[in-house]
């Protein structure tokens, strides 16, 4: 499903992805921090580093800058000049691990071409952890536990995933950290740690959180900790992410950010209440491109009753830790937007978005499972199979359906009827692959959601026999 996303986007279709795709061509040809400044398509000056006129259009902005006419992904310029110049970006000092997982097809073909390869490496890491932790989830013998899963892969992941944005790979991290911390497998977790410690500035804070909630709803003395599986890549992740802090902030001139309005804390906390608090929600199921590309709100509400189907029943079966660590996630979530607001407001303006915090948030619906009283109430009534069968379903039919719409979105314009075939402007390899891709991953999703999440409980014979 990450591979239709990276299918199916223009140049730039997602949040950031010209920052992100300037700074993996950058990490691959030994630019690791800019030392020079250029302004990019919005007309603001940035860091910059070297490289090809072709990694970018020359009007990557076109498909929404012009509000409220957002056009559609035909008014991109592309071109196949490789003439070195200054290529700006906003995420110049940003942590080079996630970009040189993915950048190498930038640093070979720095064009479109390039840009697809690159997506699909993304999506593909993305793809082998969230597997992973359906798998360990599965081996504890939580049968909700897919679904947890399912339901924290929502369209704006899979979108985020199969496009050059960390925020992807950070999310899916966290989700098999969740996993693993939950199941007491090490190894995984500490893989996870040390990516979260490594892609993005928050992670830190998100392996301590993560942990801290795993650990004080399964009652898991924090001494287990201590074993090599984990310690070792953790600690190594956690020591790049102090070395990158220093290294990052010593070098070169800090991007001092965009001019804005003075504005105070009452009116930034009034904001939020009145817009930016729906925006959040929105965009955590299915708010894309740059906010301005929005899915049905009937769509995101159903995604959000099928995670109430799990969270719902799970506070009134669990247990009191199960309880507040469910809240926990919640409310923690709440909190960080509201303070990254708060404090980034009035520097840049607008900055903290829904996605920033579903590494946390994704907590929610990964720690519900846990509330075996609950699978079991649901299978003595027979209704276990049906609960996964409709989430799976549904969940399937709604990725299929943001797509479709974006891509209508940047194919015919944003106030098109849904169609996503044909257009001004077509992907690259056409509109029927990425939705043939889709349909394909999301019946294998189901199929290994729905088949692998029941298992039957064999009833032992009494008898004193030897096989007994």
């Amino acid at each position: 499903m990450g591979t239709a996303w990276a299918l199916a986007l223009p140049v730039n279709g997602t949040y950031d992805e010209k920052q992100h795709l300037v700074r993996a061509y950058a990490v691959w040809t030994g630019q690791w921090l800019p030392h020079e400044r250029a302004k990019d398509a919005s007309g603001f000056e940035t860091n910059a580093f070297a490289g090809p006129r072709s990694l970018l259009p020359d009007n990557a902005d076109c498909t929404w800058i012009d509000k409220p006419e957002y056009h559609p992904a035909s008014c991109l310029v592309t071109n196949g000049d490789h003439t070195e110049t200054l290529v700006p970006s906003a995420a110049a000092r940003y942590s080079p691990v996630y970009y040189a997982l993915v950048g190498l097809p930038l640093r070979i073909s720095p064009d479109g071409t390039g840009l697809i390869w690159a997506r699909l490496l993304s999506a593909a890491l993305s793809a082998a952890l969230l597997a992973w932790a359906v798998a360990i989830g599965f081996a504890g013998s939580h049968r909700l536990a897919g679904v947890g899963v399912l339901l924290a892969t929502t369209p704006m992941l899979a979108d985020l995933a199969g496009s050059i944005n960390p925020n992807g790979l950070e999310i899916s991290a966290a989700v098999l950290l969740f996993a693993a911390a939950l199941q007491k497998r090490w190894a995984a977790a500490g893989v996870a740690a040390a990516l979260l410690f490594t892609v993005r500035d928050l992670g830190p804070f998100f392996v301590l959180a993560v942990l801290a909630l795993s650990l004080f709803v399964t009652r898991t003395n924090p001494r287990e900790l201590r074993q090599r599986a984990f310690l070792v890549p953790a600690g190594i992740g956690a020591a790049f992410a102090v070395f990158w802090a220093a290294f990052a902030s010593r070098s070169g001139v800090i991007d001092p950010g965009r001019p804005v309005p003075p504005t105070s804390f009452g009116a930034i906390l009034s904001d939020i209440v009145d817009d930016r608090a729906e925006f959040w929600v929105r965009q955590i199921v299915g708010q894309f491109n740059y906010g301005e590309t929005t899915i049905s709100l009937a769509v995101i509400g159903l995604w959000y009753l099928l995670v109430a189907a799990l969270v719902a029943p799970a506070l009134w079966f669990g247990d009191r830790r199960l309880r507040l660590g469910i809240f926990a996630a919640l409310a923690g979530s709440a909190a960080l937007l509201v303070a990254l607001e708060l404090y980034f407001a009035p520097k840049v303006g607008h900055f903290a978005h829904g996605r920033y915090v579903m590494p946390l948030g994704v907590g929610v619906v990964l720690l519900a499972p846990l509330a075996d009283r609950y699978a079991r109430w649901l299978s003595d009534r027979g209704w276990l199979e049906r609960l996964v069968l409709v989430c799976a379903g549904l969940a399937v039919l709604m990725q299929l359906y943001a797509l479709a719409r974006v891509m209508t979105r940047f194919q015919r314009g944003i106030a098109a009827g849904l169609n996503p075939f044909g257009g001004a402007w077509t992907p690259p390899l056409g509109s029927a692959l990425p939705l043939l891709c889709a349909l394909v991953g999301g019946v294998l999703l189901g199929v290994i959601v729905t088949r692998s999440s029941v298992h039957p409980t064999p009833v032992h014979s009494t008898a004193n026999t030897l096989s007994n």
